[in-house]
C-alpha cells in the first residue's frame, strides 16, 4: 500500500484493527490498532504471516476459507479466530477477509479485526453458569443429563455398561443450622474435591443442589466393579475435616442404578435417587442398588402422595382423642389429639402408615394446621370439660412454616383459652438452632401455649433442650415403660426422669402404661399423669365421655378440679 494512497489516514486512524495480506497469507501492513490487540509493533507484525500469528486450531479453518474466496465461492468470510498475544494468550477476534482491491499487485487481501475477548468470555461465563455449579464448580443437572445421554448412546456399542450414582450427604441441616450456612458451604466444597479426586478421569461428578451429589461411572464392567468404586468414593468422604471450628466426619447414603437396555438418562438417574432414598430409610452410611422391587416402592409411596392430598382437600382426615389420666384415680384430666385417615377403600388407617410420606411430601404442614384447628374446635364444643388437649406438631411446622400464625388463627376462630391448648414437640424440634425456629416458640409460649417434649428420651436426650427452651413438660417414651420393673436401667430412667420433671416444676406424662403392674410401678415411681391403652385408646369426640370437670394446675399440668 502506498503512502500517496488516498486510504492511509483512514487505514492508519481506524480503531479497528486493519491488514494487508499477500497471497501467501503474508502481513504486507497492518495498522496500529490491530498491533495494540496483539501487543506487538506494527514493524515486528510485518515480517510474519497471518498463520503464525493464529491458534493453531484455526489455522486450517482460515485457510480454507480463504481458498473459498480464491475459488470464487465466496465474496467474502466473516468468522470468529484466535490470535496469539505476545504474552502468548489467546485473543479472541472477529476476523472479516475481502479480496483486495486491485492496484496493488502485492496485495491479495483486506482483513478487518475486532477484538472479542470480553464479549466471549461474558458468554463463557454465561454458559458456564447454565452448565456448571456456581458453589462447588461440578456439573450442574443440565450438564450431568447431557453427559449421561451421551454415554448410554456410546453404551449401544460398548460391553460394557453405565452406572449412576446418587450420594446425599447425611445429617448435613445439623451442620447448616449449628454452624451456619457458611460453614455448611465450605463443607460442601470439600465433599465436591474429596468425590472429584476419588473417581476416574473419564467419569462426570455433579451437584444437583442442596447436599445432593451425582457421579456418572461410564465403561463399567459389572454391579460389582461400581460398588467397588462407590466403597472408594465413601471412603474419600469420610475422612474427618474441621468447619467452622468443629471436627466433622461426613458420611453419605448412596443409590446405585445401572442402565438397562433402553434406559433414559432421566430414568437411570430416577432410579439411582430411588435406591439412595432407600439408603437414607435404612440407616443412612450406607449403599443401597436399584431393584424393581424398590421401584414399587416408590409407585406406591407416590400414589399413597397422591391420595393424601385428595383426603386433605376432601376432608378425609379424622381427629381421635387418647385419654391423659391421673394415676392415683385414673380420672381423665387431658386428651391428646391423634389424626387418622378416614380411607374410603382401605377403612381407617393409624399415622403409621402414612404419616412418612406425608413429611416427605411436604404435606404435614396443612396437616398439622388441620389436626390444631379440629383441636381448637373440640375444646370450644366441650363446655362440661376444662382440661387440656395436646397435639403433636412436626419440626417442619416450626420457623419457616409459622407454627405461631396457625395456632393464633385457630385460637381466634375459636374463642377459647390458650391454656387449654398444649403443643407436643420432639426433643429434636426443641434443638432446632435457627432464629426463626427460635422465635416460633417463644412466641407460642407468649400466647399462653405449654410446650411439652413428646417421647423424651429417644432423640438426643439432652437435658439442655429443658434448660434452654421454654419447656413445662414431658413425656416419658414407651420404650421406657416396656421396661418398667427391670430393677435396672429401666427403673432407674424412669425414677430419675419422674423426679426431674417434679425438681424443675414441671408436668410429666409416662406414655405407654398397658397393664395394672405398669401403673403401680409408674406411681411408686413418682409419676403422676399417665397414657396408655389401659386407660382408653383414641376414639372420636362423639364417643367421649365426660366423667367429670378438669382444670390445670399451678404447675402446669393438667389435674382434676375439686369438683
Amino acid at each position: 500500500m502506498a503512502e500517496t494512497d488516498l486510504f492511509r489516514p483512514a487505514f492508519d486512524g481506524s480503531p479497528i484493527g486493519m491488514i494487508v495480506l499477500g497471497a501467501d497469507g503474508e502481513l504486507l501492513d497492518v495498522n496500529f490498532a490491530f498491533a495494540r490487540i496483539l501487543g506487538r509493533s506494527v514493524a515486528s507484525l510485518r515480517t510474519y504471516r497471518l498463520r503464525d500469528i493464529t491458534h493453531p486450531d484455526d489455522v486450517r479453518r482460515n485457510e480454507e476459507l480463504i481458498g473459498q474466496i480464491d475459488a470464487g465461492e465466496l465474496p467474502y468470510f466473516q468468522a470468529q479466530s484466535r490470535l496469539v498475544h505476545r504474552n502468548g494468550d489467546a485473543v479472541w477476534t472477529r476476523i472479516t477477509v475481502s479480496p483486495a482491491p486491485e492496484g496493488d499487485d502485492d496485495a491479495r487481501y483486506v482483513a478487518h479485526i475486532e477484538d472479542i475477548t470480553e464479549i466471549r468470555r461474558a458468554k463463557d461465563l454465561l454458559e458456564r453458569r447454565a452448565l456448571y455449579d456456581h458453589l462447588t464448580g461440578l456439573a450442574n443437572r443440565t450438564l450431568l443429563l447431557e453427559r449421561l445421554g451421551v454415554a448410554l448412546e456410546e453404551r449401544r456399542s460398548d460391553v460394557h455398561t453405565v452406572a449412576c450414582v446418587f450420594l446425599d450427604v447425611d445429617h448435613f441441616k445439623l451442620v447448616n443450622d449449628s454452624l451456619g450456612h457458611e460453614a455448611g458451604d465450605v463443607l460442601l466444597r470439600e465433599i465436591a474435591s474429596r468425590i472429584r479426586g476419588a473417581v476416574r478421569p473419564g467419569d462426570t461428578v455433579a451437584r444437583l443442589g442442596g447436599d445432593e451429589f451425582v457421579v456418572i461411572l461410564q465403561s463399567v464392567a459389572t454391579q460389582a466393579a461400581a460398588e467397588a468404586y462407590l466403597t472408594v468414593i465413601a471412603a474419600d468422604v469420610q475422612v474427618p475435616f474441621t468447619v467452622g471450628g468443629h471436627e466433622v466426619v461426613p458420611t453419605v447414603s448412596a443409590g446405585l442404578a445401572l442402565a438397562e437396555p433402553g434406559i433414559t438418562a432421566e430414568s437411570l438417574l430416577r432410579n439411582a435417587d430411588t435406591a439412595m432414598y432407600t439408603a437414607k430409610q435404612r440407616g443412612r452410611a450406607r449403599v443401597e442398588v436399584f431393584s424393581s422391587e424398590l421401584r414399587s416402592t416408590a409407585l406406591t409411596k407416590l400414589s399413597i402422595e397422591s391420595e393424601l392430598r385428595t383426603a386433605i382437600r376432601e376432608g378425609e382426615l379424622v381427629v381421635h382423642y387418647q385419654p391423659i389420666v391421673r394415676l392415683d384415680t385414673c380420672e381423665t384430666v387431658a386428651y391428646e389429639a391423634l389424626v387418622r385417615w378416614q380411607h374410603p377403600g382401605r377403612g381407617l388407617l393409624l399415622p403409621e402408615e402414612f404419616i412418612e410420606v406425608c413429611e416427605e411430601a411436604n404435606l404435614v404442614v396443612p396437616l398439622g394446621a388441620f389436626v390444631i384447628t379440629e383441636a381448637c374446635e373440640f375444646i370450644a364444643s366441650q363446655p362440661d370439660f376444662t382440661g387440656r388437649v395436646f397435639v403433636n406438631v412436626s419440626t417442619r411446622q416450626i420457623g419457616s412454616a409459622d407454627l405461631t400464625r396457625v395456632v393464633t388463627h385457630a385460637l381466634d376462630s375459636t374463642g377459647i383459652d390458650p391454656a387449654r391448648l398444649g403443643l407436643e414437640i420432639t426433643e429434636s424440634g426443641m434443638l432446632i438452632a435457627t432464629q426463626a425456629a427460635r422465635s416460633d416458640l417463644d412466641g407460642l409460649t407468649s400466647l399462653g401455649i405449654d410446650l411439652i417434649i413428646d417421647d423424651f428420651g429417644t432423640g438426643y436426650s439432652a437435658l439442655s433442650s429443658v434448660l434452654l427452651n421454654p419447656v413445662s413438660g414431658l413425656k416419658l417414651a414407651r420404650e421406657f415403660t416396656l421396661r418398667l420393673g427391670d430393677r435396672s436401667t429401666g427403673d432407674r430412667i424412669s425414677t430419675t426422669i419422674a423426679t426431674l420433671t417434679r425438681s424443675l416444676g414441671m408436668s410429666g406424662v409416662i406414655e405407654g402404661v398397658e397393664s395394672e403392674a405398669q401403673l403401680a410401678i409408674a406411681r411408686e415411681q413418682g409419676w403422676e399423669l399417665g397414657q396408655g391403652f389401659l386407660f382408653g385408646h383414641a376414639v372420636p369426640a362423639g364417643e367421649l365421655r365426660f366423667d367429670g370437670p378438669a382444670v390445670a394446675d399451678e404447675r402446669g399440668g393438667p389435674v382434676p378440679s375439686a369438683g
